[in-house]
């Protein structure tokens, strides 16, 4: 049974009801599968979600949650007695969810501001956790920082719009001008697309548009013989 992505339908939703379909004990903790679902598994340089799933019986502190063979599996601790087949109600560790959608969407938005001022470069990777980075093949002078940091933080205060949607392989190729290697042809894409940049591939979940980022930071720009990384961060919504 597919596992049902509500944090696809709604990024924003932070409980919800769902029944536990597989359960098993795994040393200290539990492993187990529902038929839908409000947490986010790692994946694409986002950190997975956290939050409690809670039943008649018990409860069980999610963890961690991730991706294996196209399901989705959520282990944590269990409280209590949860067992298949149960009705649960989900809570969504919120704060946590939301840092991860501001850090991703502003590596995104780095990206494509990046692009526009040096085209020449050519992403590699990113993470979007604590200690964020976007990776690329080609130099970018470590003095770009504070132009960098400057143009982004125009954008963020412009309130573009974030759109995120599920593509087929076609469109993808006829939308975006760089396709990874190892993107599925017979299975639905999400796409990104940040105003009127270039989309991309992208299955992460994101904010509503740029003002929802706040300030970004650029902590630093480093070049190696052939790459740069640029390491970045965002300022927490409380400071």
């Amino acid at each position: 049974m597919v596992t049902e992505q509500l944090y696809y339908k709604d990024p924003y939703l932070q409980q919800a009801e769902a029944n536990v379909i597989q359960l098993q004990i795994s040393g200290n903790g539990v492993l187990f599968e529902l038929d839908k679902t409000i947490f986010y598994p790692e994946g694409g340089g986002q950190p997975s979600d956290q939050g409690e799933v809670v039943g008649d019986t018990g409860s069980i502190k999610v963890e961690s949650v991730r991706f294996d063979h196209g399901r989705i599996i959520h282990q944590g601790k269990m409280i209590g007695s949860v067992g298949e087949g149960n009705n649960v109600k989900l809570q969504l560790k919120w704060q946590r969810r939301f840092r991860n959608m501001r850090v991703h969407s502003a590596g995104h938005l780095i990206h494509d501001v990046l692009m526009t001022i040096h085209p020449d470069l050519k992403p590699v990777k990113g993470n979007h956790g604590d200690k964020a980075f976007l990776e690329y093949v080609g130099i970018l002078a470590p003095t770009a920082k504070d132009e960098l940091e400057k143009s982004v933080n125009e954008a963020v205060q412009k309130d573009i719009p974030i759109r995120t949607w599920n593509s087929s392989y076609e469109e993808v190729t006829s939308l975006c001008k760089a396709v990874p290697a190892n993107l599925p042809k017979d299975k639905q894409i999400r796409l990104l697309r940040i105003g009127e940049f270039e989309p991309m591939p992208d299955g992460g979940v994101q904010v509503k548009s740029t003002k929802e980022i706040g300030k970004v930071i650029i902590h630093h720009i480093v070049n190696t013989d052939t790459g740069t990384t640029i390491r970045y961060g965002i300022v927490n919504t409380s400071e």
